[in-house]
């Protein structure tokens, strides 16, 4: 019994160190441009009681809806914000951060029988979402769902259709949290398409397709459609959804194919290479509909770089016992009675202390969800100064800038564009914003509009300079990231003169949400 009860401690050591580890790295958050209005588009639910769709934060939203395809992560937000503060919101992530990567192990020990080995392709699989879990951001829940997703149809290509089941109610919640329900839906459905067509070719026949045994199935594609109806906006959203998601964004940087030459290239070719050598080597059958769905997601990152995660959570379930089988076969697993039991208990004992220092050193990451300048930066002096004055009007801003102002700001200043993008604003409105920013075409259409009132504008942009050529606008203030114009008729134009600079560093450096 020595043995086994060494190796039991050896175990959790393992699992100590490994959950310490993560604790640490998902303690550690920064603000994400659209925190800011995640949480007050949140606050608005709970406080009118019902979906908003009249947007009141931007004077260039009125030409359609909101469809806000985020609002139950919103009010989720909002209602951890409100019980507990900007602490409570980091924890809140950390436990689905944590979450997710517990279902990722608790699947990987099903095909792994060695804790050591399934904890380390866990972190591995785990690297590709740690930098989208850095963030408040109802894009975690997407991931979440995806996972699962994934294990219901690995159990259901394993021979437990009844796992299926479980696809409607995922999606049906999915479809409420976050615009990524076309990953699970698209997943789900293009596996029983794969399913019944592999059933029709190995019989030579169509009819195959509504034998009984698969009649469950095509009833569980149907209602999965179904459930995604299951949104304050009905059949609309996911055709919206899928309109959106196939608009080119060159303006958004996680929009773009990964760049290979980066460290989440690095990251995708490691976890690429690790997934062809399980399945070229294993000695498991492989299943033709499996096998195609991660040739599917593996394509996901080459269009995006935001999918790096899903394809991160495909390799983990899709060819886990593959990459498994590969180990084993190149290091099989010694016996326990071969190992060193005092060794295994230092090395627990060790476990242990470490895990207890990550933990200690990971408290204080709970107190503030910081500003980190280097990643985005957020002209909090501009803002705190805009406020000051008390003014009202409209305001032409940045696109990364606008949930950032209208929290500060709003709907006393609406903005002429926020990061809600087509959910809220039209695609002609959206582009007017794009041409003032970089400067192209028609760019001072936005600026000649009589309903707007002030500009605040980014000095990394040519508008900055194009501003200053301007007739009629005058530059009233500046700091090294951003400049507020006014229009020269406008009591503004003296009025930042009376005004005191906040004490703020002008890029929000260091600064705790909000």
């Amino acid at each position: 019994m020595k043995p086994q009860s060494t190796r039991n401690w050896r175990e959790i050591g393992i699992l100590c160190l490994f959950g310490s580890a993560l604790f640490y790295v998902f303690s550690r958050t920064s603000a994400d441009p659209d925190l800011w209005g995640h949480i007050r588009f949140g606050e608005d639910l709970w406080r009118t009681g019902k979906i908003v769709r009249v947007d009141i934060y931007s004077y260039l939203s009125g030409d359609q809806l909101w469809i806000n395809h985020e609002w139950l992560a919103e009010a989720m937000f909002a209602a951890v914000f409100t019980g507990g503060g900007a602490p409570g919101l980091i924890v809140f992530k950390s436990c689905l951060a944590l979450l997710i990567v517990g279902i990722l192990y608790w699947y990987l020990r099903q095909q792994i029988s060695v804790v050591p080995r399934a904890a380390i392709l866990a972190i591995v699989f785990t690297l590709s979402l740690i930098p989208y879990l850095a963030v408040v951001r109802p894009q975690a829940f997407t991931f979440l769902i995806f996972l699962l997703v994934l294990i219901v149809l690995e159990k259901a290509d394993r021979g437990q259709p009844k796992w299926l089941w479980f696809g409607p109610p995922l999606l049906a919640f999915a479809a409420n949290l976050h615009g990524g329900v076309l990953a699970s839906a698209g997943l789900f459905l293009l596996w029983i398409s794969l399913f019944l067509a592999l059933a029709a070719f190995r019989e030579k026949s169509l009819a195959v397709i509504f034998a009984p045994s698969n009649r469950v199935i095509i009833l569980v594609a149907l209602a999965a459609v179904a459930a995604m109806w299951l949104n304050p906006y009905g059949i609309q959203l996911p055709g919206f959804l899928l309109r959106t998601a196939t608009v080119p964004r060159p303006e958004i940087a996680e929009w773009q194919p990964i760049a290979l030459i980066s460290v989440e290239g690095l990251v995708y070719g490691l976890l690429l290479v690790l997934a062809f050598m399980g399945l070229i080597f294993s000695r498991k059958e492989r299943s033709p509909v499996l096998v195609t769905l991660f040739a599917c997601t593996a394509i996901l990152p080459l269009i995006a770089t935001r999918h790096m995660p899903l394809f991160g959570l495909s390799c983990a379930v899709l060819t886990a016992e593959h990459i498994a089988d590969m180990w084993d076969r190149a290091s099989p697993v010694l016996a326990d009675a071969n190992r060193d039991t005092s060794h295994s208990s230092w090395f627990a004992v060790t476990c242990f202390v470490v895990a207890l220092v990550l933990i200690g050193v990971s408290l204080p990451h709970f107190q503030c969800i910081r500003v980190d300048g280097r990643k985005t930066e957020f002209p909090a002096r501009a803002v705190a100064l805009l406020k000051q004055t008390n003014a009202t009007g409209n305001l032409a801003v940045h696109f990364d800038w606008g949930e950032y102002a209208l929290w500060h700001l709003g709907p006393r200043i609406k903005v002429s564009v926020d990061g809600r993008r087509e959910t809220v604003y039209s695609e002609r409105s959206y582009a007017e914003n794009l041409r003032f920013i970089n400067g192209v075409g028609d760019w001072d259409r936005l600026v000649r509009k009589p309903e707007t009132h002030v500009a605040l504008v980014s000095r990394a942009f040519p508008v900055f300079n194009l501003m200053q050529l301007t007739a009629g606008w005058t530059l009233a203030y500046e700091d090294p990231i951003s400049g507020i114009f006014v229009r020269q008729t406008s009591p503004l134009a003296g009025a930042f003169r009376f005004i005191k600079e906040p004490a703020l560093p002008h890029n929000g450096a260091g600064l705790c949400f909000p």
